[in-house]
């Protein structure tokens, strides 16, 4: 049974040593499966978590690279019934100096959003949603040009789809 013939039997036997290979002059034992188990650790799962952290980051990176001054933005929104807010960039994305508490905009708990020194923003004003008798309405309105409730710093992961007005 060569190499192939390996394939039609049964796991446990399929990746047993075995010198029938027709490469095993070539090989020797270096061909020969080694069975390990995969235990998950505390380790594996901050690894994991991490990893996970980076792919995000490297998203809203790319992201937040393409959002200009004046577009139009959709924000995550955990507390709100449509799951997110519709707002107009004011500004081009930067790092925050020092840590900032958006009182706009809610956590998981809701609670005021903390933001950390060296946070990636974006300044934004918020788009007023139209209320309709049934249902949300895909309807906005400007706030007006002096009412500071309209003003927000968007942290760039909480970015859902730049550039669509």
């Amino acid at each position: 049974a060569g190499c192939m013939a390996r394939f039609r039997l049964p796991l446990p036997q399929r990746y047993e040593p075995h010198d029938t290979c027709e490469r095993f002059q070539i090989f020797g034992r270096m061909n020969d499966w080694k069975l390990v188990e995969l235990v998950l650790t505390e380790e594996g799962d901050e690894a994991r978590e991490e990893i996970e952290q980076l792919g995000l980051q490297e998203r809203t990176d790319e992201i937040a690279s393409l959002i200009g001054e004046g577009e139009a933005i959709a924000i995550a929104a955990p507390g709100d019934k449509r799951g997110f807010y519709i707002a107009d960039t004011t500004g081009t994305v930067r790092q925050l100096d020092a840590p900032l508490t958006v009182h706009a905009l809610k956590d998981e708990d809701g609670q005021p959003l903390q933001l950390a020194a060296g946070s990636s923003v974006i300044d934004a004003r918020f788009r007023n949603p139209v209320e309709r008798v049934r249902g949300c309405s895909k309807w906005y309105t400007d706030f007006l040009p002096d009412d500071p409730e309209g003003d927000v710093v968007v942290p760039t992961h909480l970015i859902l789809n730049p550039g669509r007005d």
